[in-house]
């Protein structure tokens, strides 16, 4: 199906945008936002740029709308993370869409990566881990609340001049046997 095709790849041009793809992790940290407070967490993005990216996230479904205030006689609306992240309310077929969305927007950014004549792993710290553990399922959510605590606190930091903005990734996957 022809349209499908194109929302995925408008979806994959939204999660491999840098500017969404921060607006996504400001709303993932902060629940709900609205425009102003995305332009007071983005202050070197111009106010424009940033009602496009909101407008094209609307579009493709990444975001929604949930509330709105009344500024100054003005409509401002509030936003928040639409359900583009793997959950117990997707069907298997739109699980799979999400997970490929999500892997072929890191093959994007590695593919880019490597096209940069000035690519350098060691300087750049790209590496890529696989751990196999056997926990149970209490342990594991633990872990995983643990690393998500970890990793929000680094990243609501403030960002020193060297700063380098990094993906981080963290996937869950069995191991296939069911056996095991």
């Amino acid at each position: 199906d022809t349209s499908e095709v194109e929302n995925m790849d408008e979806l994959l041009k939204v999660l491999t945008d840098p500017v969404c793809n921060r607006i996504l992790q400001m709303m993932r940290n902060r629940g709900q936002m609205t425009i102003s407070d995305i332009l007071s967490q983005h202050t070197n993005t111009p106010r424009a740029t940033v009602y496009r990216k909101v407008d094209k996230m609307l579009k493709v479904g990444t975001i929604q709308i949930v509330g709105t205030n009344k500024v100054r006689g003005q409509t401002e609306n509030i936003y928040a993370i639409k359900d583009i992240y793997i959950s117990t309310n997707q069907n298997s077929e739109a699980a799979m869409q999400t997970i490929t969305v999500s892997l072929m927007r890191i093959l994007d950014l590695f593919e880019r990566y490597f096209q940069d004549e000035n690519a350098d792993v060691d300087r750049d710290k790209l590496f890529m881990i696989n751990y196999a553990i056997s926990l149970s399922d209490k342990d594991f959510s633990e872990m995983v609340s643990r690393i998500i605590s970890i990793v929000d606190e680094y990243q609501s930091k403030t960002n020193s001049v060297d700063a380098k903005t990094r993906n981080l990734y963290l996937m869950s996957v069995p191991k296939g046997d069911s056996n095991e």
